[in-house]
Formats: C-alpha cells, structure tokens, sequence
C-alpha cells in the first residue's frame, strides 16, 4: 500500500543523480523492541521527489518516478521571483524538464533502467520490462488534475531493447495504475475521470494483454443519469467509484460503491451500496458491506498473503478470499487507517504522530508492541513491502531540505 502526499502538483526528473548505501542500523529510538533491523539503502534525486517506489518480485530491485520538486502554495511565498524565473526559463528550453522520469534501481543504488516519461511503474517479474501511465502531455510545472492527466495512456518499456509500447488508449479520461497481473500474459489498469471537482479519480478497470490486441472491462465505467431534485435538471454521474484495490498473488480485488436504483429505477446520487469483488481471473462477489447515505471516508483495502485482505472499516479487519468471511482478529484492533502491513502481517507501520507525523514507526501486529521508531525527517510519504515481507521502503522529506535545495530520500530496510 503507497501512502500519497495529500497533494503534489508536479511531476519531475534531473540530469544527476545521488545515492548513499548504508549497511548499519539505525540509532535506537524509543520504546524499541528487540528486532534487527538493517538499513540497506538510502538513495535520492537532486532536487527530485521520489513517488511510487515499488519492489520487484524478488525484492532486489525497486522501480519509481522522480521530479523536480516545484514549490506550490504557502511553500512558494517565501521565496524570491528570482526562483521561478529560473524554473520558467528551463521550461522553455525544455516543455518536459521537470516531467516524472522512471528509474530502476538495484538495492545499492545503481540504476538498472530509466523511461521517459510516466508514472505508477510496475516491473514484471523478469525484471525485463516496465508498465506505466505515460504523461502525455507536457506537464511540467502543472497541476495533477483531470484535464493535465488527460490522455495518458499504458505503455509498457522493453529495458533490454530500450523502447515503448502503447497497448492501451483511453477514448475519454485517462489510464493510471498499471500492474502486471498473475497470469503472465496481461495487465490491469484503473480507467480514471474527475471525480472530486478538478481531480481525477478512479470509475472503471479494464485488462489488456501485453500485444495490446485483446481488451476486456473488469469494473465498467458507465456514466447514469442521477435523479431529479426539486424540479431540476438530472445530473451525470458514473455507475460504480472504486475506493481501493488489492492485487493479492492471483486475485484483483476492488473496493467499489455503485448507486442504489430508486422506485422508478433512477441512481440515487450521493449514495453507494458498498461491496468487496473479486474481478479477475473471475468475478466474484466477496462481501457487501451494505448501503451508506455516503461515502465513508475510513474505507480501504490492502493485499495480504495466504488467500486474505486487510479491510478498513473503523479499524483493520482481516478478510478471507476463501470462505468470504471476516477472519478473527490478528492483534488488538487497529485503528489507524494509515497503517501499512507486511504482506504475511507479522508487522504493519505506521506514520506518527498521527497529526503532524515526522517519522515511521514499525510495530508488532499480534501484541500490537512497538518494534522500532525510525529517525525524525521533516515528513513522511510513501511507504511499502516486499512481497516477501522481508524489506520496507518509505520515502522522506530529510532534515535541512528547503524549497531551494531540495530533495527526498527512499530508505529501504531489511527486517528478519
């Protein structure tokens, strides 16, 4: 599970790169348990943030996207016009200089692969190739909205032959959050609209085989008429949202909400029945979590092992893809949505303190005890673990990174 940033209006790339490998353990922090955790990497990109970072399948490698970081908001007030002017200046020579690079990178930082330009990678199992949402448009020194994002497509990058291949167009919207899936042969991506206002949102997931010859719709994105109220006009909406997904090691797994039907067979705005699907290799209804006036907001899903997932529903309950009931409980009840467990669920992380959080700290799942706390940054994004449950990578704002000389760093820890 990848902890976002609650907005980061700027994809990026540079010309360098640093990187600094560390094979020590962190300093103790308080409250720490007795487990050995092993800092195996920390790597940055001048003047970059680093999104999306992703292990391979066998844990040695991590793919992500770097870009110019481009301060925006209150961030941006106290710096001089000067700064900008040089931003704009580089953005005329090049539109797409601060548009988001991919890296492959090996657990010493050596980078193995690079394409230009996209976002959320996912490396098949060979290491070989990259899928990805290719930005098409210049996007640098632009927001993340619908309209920016407008047109991206799936590509997937041959790393041997060092060369793109379109599989899948949208006809409206935009394609992100592509995955290889367990067959080997095809890949999943969700279909994505505006959704909240300007910003886009995920309404449908199609599948694509790797020729891109063969397309077929798991989650539907159909737009409905919404029904009438107090004499005015019906609006548009979409059939389904989806509020989370779990690639589990042979199921895709959604979160979706669809509108209830009135009496004369009109969607209900505003209102979802909530429900949990499987929908590949086959579609299969796991569980309905009944029908809320609207949204909840605490609700999310992550992949776990053994045929389970992690559910969020007012605190983290683990589900079984088998019997499609709820599992008994793995530890005292967590209720920090922000959690991020380890595939098998021996441990979950968490960003602390929860309003202000400027570290992460790892805990035990079935006694809930604090393992160990990381080293205070400035802030902390995303997060997530090797399928094996072996390995962690976050990703932080260090201490003494500014607006002007800035950059983020991935840490990458090793955990018996």
């Amino acid at each position: 599970m990848r902890l976002n940033r609650n907005e980061r209006p700027f994809f990026a790339c540079m010309a360098f790169f640093f990187f600094l490998v560390v094979i020590a353990s962190d300093a103790p922090g308080g409250g720490q348990g007795n487990l050995a955790i092993k800092r195996d990497l920390v790597w940055s990109w001048p003047e970059c943030e680093v999104d999306s970072p992703r292990f391979s399948d066998d844990g040695n490698f991590i793919v992500l996207a770097t870009r110019v970081h481009w301060p925006d908001g209150a961030e941006a007030e106290g710096l001089p016009d000067s700064f900008f002017t040089k931003f704009e200046e580089r953005k005329q020579k090049d539109p797409r200089f601060a548009d988001p690079v991919i890296r492959l990178i090996d657990l010493h930082g050596n980078q193995a692969c690079e394409v230009r330009y996209g976002s959320h990678p996912s490396i098949s199992p060979d290491r070989r190739r990259i899928v990805y949402s290719h930005q098409k448009k210049p996007i640098s020194g632009l927001r993340l909205l619908a309209e920016t994002l407008a047109g991206n497509d799936i590509q997937v990058f041959d790393c041997e032959m060092k060369k793109s291949t379109t599989i899948a167009e949208p006809d409206a919207g935009y394609f992100d959050e592509p995955i290889f899936l367990p067959d080997g042969k095809s890949i999943a991506y969700t279909m994505n609209e505006a959704v909240n206002g300007a910003y886009g949102g995920p309404v449908g997931i199609e599948r694509v085989d790797l020729a891109g010859a063969k397309k077929e719709i798991l989650v539907a994105k159909d737009t409905v008429p919404a029904v009438r109220s107090q004499g005015s006009k019906p609006s548009s909406g979409f059939a389904a949202l989806l509020f989370g997904l779990a690639m589990t090691h042979d199921q895709l797994v959604v979160l979706q909400g669809k509108h209830p039907h009135s009496a004369d067979g009109m969607d209900l705005p505003g209102q979802y029945v909530i429900s949990i699907t499987s929908v590949f290799p086959e579609r299969n209804d796991i569980l309905s979590l009944g029908q809320f006036i609207r949204v909840p907001e605490d609700l999310s899903l992550q992949s776990a092992s053994d045929g389970r997932i992690l559910v969020y529903w007012q605190y983290w309950r683990p589900l079984s893809l088998r019997t499609r009931k709820w599992l008994p409980d793995i530890g005292p009840r967590n209720t920090n949505e922000k959690s991020i467990y380890s595939p098998d669920l021996k441990y979950y992380l968490v960003r602390e303190p929860q309003d202000s959080p400027d570290h992460f700290t790892l805990y035990q799942t079935a006694k809930g005890e604090r393992l160990h706390t990381f080293p205070k940054v400035q802030d902390v994004y995303d997060a997530t673990w090797s399928q094996d449950s072996k390995r962690l990578a976050f990703v932080v704002v260090p201490m003494g990174a500014t607006a002007s000389k800035y950059h983020e760093d991935l840490m990458v820890y090793s955990v018996p």
